[in-house]
């Protein structure tokens, strides 16, 4: 996850772990896929840049959602084939794309307050 926490109205700062993620494929087995975010810290007082990639799989949909303070999960991006469908509250100031098969981005263009929350990514 990306933890983007205001430092104060110019700068933000983003904390990156890695995820497991877990798809039921039958009953009592389960299908693990290792995300790995980076970079581990970001300070910045204009745009912010975080990265995914899919350790052992090749799934198509990616995603990105970020987890707001008080615990609200909002999608924020899907890719599919390498196209961008952005949820509608995030149609600007948000690029997210596919570098190859394995790894997508997102960036985040003129940080601002509103913008502090954990960001996650995901594949399925």
């Amino acid at each position: 996850s990306h933890f983007v926490k205001g430092q104060n109205q110019n700068h933000m700062s983003i904390t990156v772990l890695m995820f497991l993620f877990l798809f039921a494929v039958f009953p009592g087995v389960c299908e693990c896929v290792l995300i790995t975010q980076w970079p581990r810290d970001i300070i910045s007082n204009s745009s912010a840049e975080m990265h995914c990639y899919q350790n052992d799989t090749d799934y198509e949909y990616l995603y990105w959602y970020r987890q707001l303070s008080g615990g609200q999960i909002q999608l924020i991006v899907y890719l599919l084939a390498g196209n961008a469908n952005y949820e509608p509250d995030f149609k600007s100031g948000f690029k997210a794309e596919r570098s190859h098969t394995k790894q997508w981005s997102l960036t985040v263009s003129s940080v601002q307050q509103k913008d502090e929350a954990v960001y996650l990514c995901a594949a399925s």
